[in-house]
């Protein structure tokens, strides 16, 4: 049993809420180590369009909204990368 660490014991991201959405949904995932982290978001045909995060984050929790108010509607993935992990789930935007 630790004591005094409230930190995950993993690397983990959630699917998107609300999935579909429009025009924004949350992204939370969940950082073993403190260290840099990059969530980067892709259209279909795997070009990035947008960065939510490229920095350092302590351990523990996160989440992000992304405001997709600009983009149009489809299919989209983001990427979660952390500490040599990176996990990438599917979301989709509806107009």
């Amino acid at each position: 049993m630790s004591v005094g660490n409230d930190a995950p014991a993993a690397f983990s991201v959630a699917q998107n809420t609300p999935n579909p959405f429009n025009p924004t949904t949350t992204i939370s995932f969940s950082i073993a180590d403190a260290g840099n982290v990059s969530v980067e978001v892709f259209n279909i045909a795997g070009q990035k369009i947008d960065t939510l995060a490229d920095g350092y984050m302590a351990a523990g929790s996160h989440s992000l909204v992304w405001d997709a108010s600009a983009f149009s509607a489809g299919v989209y993935f983001y990427t979660v990368k952390s500490d040599g992990h990176s996990k990438t789930m599917k979301m989709t935007l509806l107009k």
